[in-house]
């Protein structure tokens, strides 16, 4: 890990609602733990669990919904398919603990003013869930993570009192808005997110939705009243302390502007194949660099863009689907190696790379038009677009190679 002052771990002192002769008839005390982003792509969303403090047995147990491994079986078709399975379980909270001190996040633990029932069904809830034949769930990076999980375990014993809360209550953000915030730091994986996160991620999300990131279930339960006895309302949170002061600095509050990069270095590329273009005018080694150009070109955006397709009918994810950079890495491309072996040959182009291209040129073409009709392409795409669309253009110009060609 890069350097820095290690983390800090607060000393953890179970302070309960009510006195200690009181522990003799509620003796759990229930916490929500909240973990902030980690460095690791897959901890940048953060994590969250429950943890159940038992006055009789003086265990401290973090209850969590995040477990996986890279070696369950079949873990690369799972991923694929959108079926990887996630578990869930409890260990104890200090080596939870020490693990986020390692990893140098923050972790902040509040109090919930449960009902001495409500207490004892969540404990027997969790306990059950963590059973071997039912630990294991079918993960949604969306709308089934160990951050929904949680909520969904805390509105069940608040009697749905979050879903009613919070259902439909606007946040003016959307799925694939908070992703990007998140990746700020990580450019490779938030291109690679935007490219197959498909127009699904773009609707806007209530704040229910929103939960399904650690720090928002956090922030959102600190703002929910429940029925108190004397009448009306108290608060559900009625403490919170941080348990481990972290030195990573805290995640973006706004997706990073990335637009003005895709601009360059698309143009960039379309500049480099039209050089390529020319150099292919005057000899058989400017064809052959020019043929390794479409190779690399087609090749990859073909392949993603027949991932892409692939994923609306062979895949279950969902937020894959109905994804308009299908129109712009086209599977179509797939063609192009293989058109492209007399052009690495040092010949003259196949008649057909001309064809190929400006159909795929057509269709980018048709694609951005139809995002200025309202309603019908609604995807947050334009730096994908933007990135590709000098190269196409400019394939579709270059073939096929002539003294007279204008590139």
């Amino acid at each position: 890990m890069p350097g820095g002052s290690a983390a800090q771990v607060d000393q953890i002192e179970v302070a309960g609602p009510a006195a200690a002769d009181a522990r003799e008839s509620d003796p759990l005390t229930v916490y929500l733990v909240t973990a902030a982003p980690g460095e690791a792509v897959w901890e940048r969303f953060g994590h969250n669990g429950i943890w159940i403090h038992d006055e009789r047995t003086g265990q401290d147990t973090f209850w969590e919904w995040g477990l996986f491994s890279f070696s369950q079986v079949g873990f690369i078709p799972r991923l694929a398919r959108g079926t990887m399975l996630y578990s869930m379980g409890g260990k104890d909270l200090t080596r939870a603990l020490s693990i986020y001190q390692a990893q140098r996040r923050d972790v902040w633990a509040q109090e919930l003013a449960l009902s001495p029932v409500q207490e004892a069904a969540l404990y027997q809830f969790v306990r059950n869930n963590a059973r071997p034949e039912n630990r294991d769930y079918v993960y949604d990076y969306y709308r089934d993570n160990c951050s929904t999980r949680v909520r969904d375990a805390l509105d069940l014993v608040l009697g749905g009192r979050l879903l009613e809360t919070f259902r439909g209550q606007a946040t003016g953000t959307t799925w694939r808005w908070h992703t990007r915030r998140l990746l700020s730091e990580a450019p490779a994986a938030d291109i690679g997110i935007q490219t197959v996160l498909g127009s699904p991620g773009d609707e806007e999300i209530d704040a229910w939705q929103e939960m399904f990131l650690p720090l928002r279930l956090r922030a959102h339960l600190a703002s929910v009243g429940i029925p108190s006895r004397e009448g009306g309302e108290r608060p559900l949170v009625v403490g919170e302390r941080q348990l481990v002061r972290g030195t990573l600095p805290p995640p973006a509050q706004e997706p990073a502007n990335r637009f003005p990069v895709a601009v360059v270095t698309g143009v960039a590329l379309g500049l480099l194949t039209g050089f390529l273009g020319r150099w292919a005018l005057r000899s058989a080694t400017g064809r052959r660099a020019l043929g390794v150009w479409v190779v690399v070109w087609g090749g990859v955006l073909g392949v993603v863009g027949t991932i892409i397709a692939a994923s609306w009918v062979v895949t279950d994810h969902v937020f894959w689907r109905w994804n308009e950079n299908v129109f712009h890495a086209n599977p179509l491309l797939l063609a192009a190696p293989i058109l492209a072996i007399s052009l690495l040959r040092g010949q003259e182009p196949s008649p057909r790379l001309r064809t190929l291209f400006r159909w795929v040129r057509w269709v980018a073409l048709a694609a951005v038009v139809l995002k200025f009709i309202p309603g019908i392409f609604v995807q947050e795409n334009w730096e994908i677009i933007v990135l590709l669309a000098p190269t196409h253009l400019m394939l579709a110009r270059i073939f096929p190679l002539s003294k007279d060609s204008s590139v």
